[in-house]
């Protein structure tokens, strides 16, 4: 199962809009795919590990969730390598996890 926050899909917007300069229907369309295939959780625990907000946001949600696993290209999470038993992972590691799946 993917989970997500509405705080995260707040900032994915933010990102979108500001590093990718991608157009408003485009974000809409986005979030829409994403809510569509995420649980979209509220949590309220405060999480403040790292310096960078929307990477606590990560760390609070995937607590909310009891998730199994963090995939992320974020230096900062990977350099956790866990949090509160949860594992952070790479992409790349984790479709390693599934070898021969999607041939």
């Amino acid at each position: 199962m993917l989970y997500g926050s509405v705080s995260i899909l707040t900032e994915t917007a933010r990102v979108l809009r500001t590093k990718f300069n991608q157009p408003e229907k485009d974000i809409k369309a986005a979030l829409r795919v994403i809510s569509r295939a995420a649980q979209v959780l509220r949590p309220s625990r405060r999480v403040a590990v790292l310096k960078d907000i929307p990477d606590n946001r990560i760390l609070k949600c995937a607590v909310a969730a009891q998730a199994d696993l963090i995939v992320t290209r974020d230096q900062h999470l990977l350099a956790l390598k866990e949090f509160e038993g949860i594992p952070i992972v790479r992409l790349a590691d984790f479709l390693r996890m599934f070898p021969g799946e999607g041939e």
